[in-house]
This record gives structure tokens, C-alpha cells and sequence, in this order.
């Protein structure tokens, strides 16, 4: 399916800013979701929201959960023919941070889907990141550092803190791996905010 067929579903409404983030107008008309899965940093910003929604990749010769697939996505020679994941009532979030509006390419990407509690502290999360790594990531230290807090500037401070561990950011003409770890907690900081 391409990206311009996922921003256009009525019942994909939420993922339509994902799938707005990948190119111009021409570029979405042919780029798919199976391409995206291999797209290398900085671009795979659908991935990055993929991931975030804990997706699974269905091959010829099976079901993989999509950090797996990720892992070994080169040495797989296998045809993509589905990917699947629920999507949450509420809580999904979704930013790309570029250069050049409205269609250009990485400096970074972050997806969340957190699920909070009746008091209103995190009680789930699942944090992606893009072009904080080779290809889209987890950010699971600051996933951890999330449980149990509120979305206030002073709940969200420790997961700021932890969201560059473990990552190895890219450097490229668009980006170098210093100013990405310097921007990731700013940007993540405005997502979880709202």
C-alpha cells in the first residue's frame, strides 16, 4: 500500500501525519510501506511510527514482530505481504523534525503510543526514534523513565534525560550525530507535552 493510500483511509485518519511525513505529493503516490521497512536513516520515517505501534511483518514464510525484522532487514531476502499492528484508541503521537518544510528529509523522527492511568500517569509506552541509529529504534531507557509519571515539564524530565541511551545517531549532509543527540530531547520533550 503507499503512503498516499494510508494518508488518505478514513480508518487510518491517525497515521495520516505519518504518512504525510514521507516526501512530496509524487513521492508518496509510489513510496510503500513494504519500501519504507527498508528505507535506511534518515528517511523510514513510516517505519518510525510502525515501530512505535509494536507492528508485525508478515514474510512468505511468516510473522515477524518489527524490531526483529528490523534487526535483520538486509540479509533478508523474503517479500514483504503484510504488516499488522492494533491501533490505540488514543495516545498515539507523531513528529519529524526536518530542514525544509513541509516535505523534507530527517533530522529526526519520534513516535510514541503511551497509554495513561486514571490518575494520569503513564502507565505504558513505547517510544521510536529515527535517525538516532542506523535504522528506527526503540528508546527504551526513557520508555522505563516514563512509568508512573504525569505529561508535565517536571513528569517528562527523567525520560529526557535517558532518551539518547543507547543510541548512535547518524551523521549526514542534513544532520551531524551531535546536533541530533542535542535536539532529540527538546523535540521529544514537545511530543510528550502535546
Amino acid at each position: 500500500v503507499t503512503m498516499a493510500a494510508i494518508a488518505r483511509h478514513p480508518d487510518l485518519a491517525s497515521l495520516a501525519h505519518a504518512a504525510r511525513a514521507v516526501g512530496g505529493p509524487a513521492i508518496r503516490n509510489m513510496a510503500t510501506v513494504g519500501g519504507n521497512l527498508f528505507a535506511p536513516a534518515p528517511y523510514g520515517d513510516f517505519t518510525v511510527a510502525l515501530l512505535a505501534l509494536d507492528a508485525t511483518v508478515n514474510i512468505d514464510d511468516g510473522e515477524l514482530p518489527i524490531e526483529t525484522f528490523l534487526a535483520k532487514r538486509e540479509s533478508n531476502h523474503a517479500i514483504i505481504t503484510a504488516v499488522g499492528f492494533t491501533f490505540p484508541a488514543e495516545g498515539f503521537r507523531f513528529l519529524k523534525v526536518s530542514r525544509i518544510k513541509p516535505k523534507g528529509v530527517s533530522v529526526l523522527s519520534i513516535a510514541a503510543v503511551l497509554e495513561q492511568a486514571p490518575d494520569g500517569t503513564v502507565s505504558s509506552a513505547r517510544i521510536a526514534l529515527g535517525c538516532m541509529a542506523d535504522r528506527p529504534m526503540r528508546a527504551t531507557a526513557a520508555e522505563k523513565a516514563l512509568l508512573g509519571r504525569t505529561l508535565t515539564i517536571d513528569g517528562i524530565a527523567p525520560a529526557l534525560a535517558a532518551a539518547g541511551d543507547g543510541t548512535s545517531p547518524v551523521t549526514d549532509p542534513i544532520a551531524s550525530a551531535w546536533y541530533r543527540n542535542e535536539v532529540l530531547p527538546v523535540h521529544l520533550g514537545r511530543l510528550l507535552l502535546g
